[in-house]
């Protein structure tokens, strides 16, 4: 059949047919390219978070009694998308505002441990095996902006080597609390962040290697820290893990799971 003697109808189909097959063959390229890309690349695409926030916008103020009863408050919830590295780089900027450096009065310029603070009211989380070896419970805190406020350990009522401390705080001296992880919801391959170091604070990534059972309250993670008191977190900034003597003992990977005092 000659091209030049199609009807307006036949070119129409002609073209039809052809677009179709074309996004056909597309799709099958696409495909096949996504299957042979890197793991970087999948990476990069993969790590998407949404986050559902709510605002809450109060209804107009009613004319009479009568309007006020219909009256109700408007939830308006917006998703937005962010970056996995965005998301991160925020939680880590939160949860260093509640890291306190623990140092005995004796040396106060040589670090014991460091420490997170779980809660508004000053109580750390820390390394109970290195504090308990400097034989005393009075210890001062160096806050993330500085200042030093005494720091009391408490006397161990369980067998958990994580070292519960109280802080004297003032006004002047108040520290941000970082959230624990609920433990439940912890699942292999979680992407995680540690930071630690004996100086200003050091940050690496990993996922979770391994999940605490019945015979262990130890969780490993692909990223490793030998710092007493560092932590690893979500990446929603909440607290999953804490090096102690027993993590330690175990290897360089493995930290022990945060739970309420």
């Amino acid at each position: 059949m000659d091209i030049e003697h199609l009807t307006k109808h036949q070119i129409i189909l002609l073209t039809l047919l052809v677009s179709f097959v074309t996004s056909i063959a597309t799709g099958i390229v696409t495909v096949s390219l996504m299957d042979q890309a890197p793991p970087s690349v999948m990476r990069t695409i993969n790590q998407i978070v949404e986050h559902t926030i709510e605002r809450v916008v109060p209804a107009a103020t009613p004319a009479s009694p009568a309007a006020a009863v219909a009256a109700a408050t408007v939830t308006k919830e917006t998703t937005v998308v962010v970056k996995d590295d965005d998301l991160a780089a925020q939680s880590i900027a939160k949860v260093q505002k509640g890291i306190v450096r623990i140092v005995s009065k004796n040396t106060p310029d040589i670090l014991a441990a460091r420490g997170v603070v779980i809660n508004q009211k000053g109580v750390v989380f820390s390394d109970r095996n290195v504090l308990e070896s400097l034989g005393t419970v009075n210890f001062e805190a160096i806050l993330p902006n500085g200042t030093r406020v005494p720091a009391v350990m408490r006397i161990p009522t369980a067998t958990s080597t994580i070292a519960v401390l109280d802080l004297t705080l003032t006004s002047t001296s108040s520290v941000s609390a970082v959230p624990l992880a609920d433990s439940s919801k912890l699942q292999l391959g979680q992407s995680v962040i540690r930071i630690g170091g004996t100086g200003s604070d050091t940050i690496g990534t990993g996922v979770i290697a391994k999940l605490p059972d019945t015979h262990t309250n130890l969780i490993e993670a692909s990223v490793l820290s030998t710092t007493p008191g560092s932590i690893i977190i979500t990446l929603f900034g909440e607290v999953i893990g804490i090096i102690t003597g027993d993590s330690a003992a175990v290897g360089a990977d493995f930290y022990t799971l945060a739970t309420s005092p």
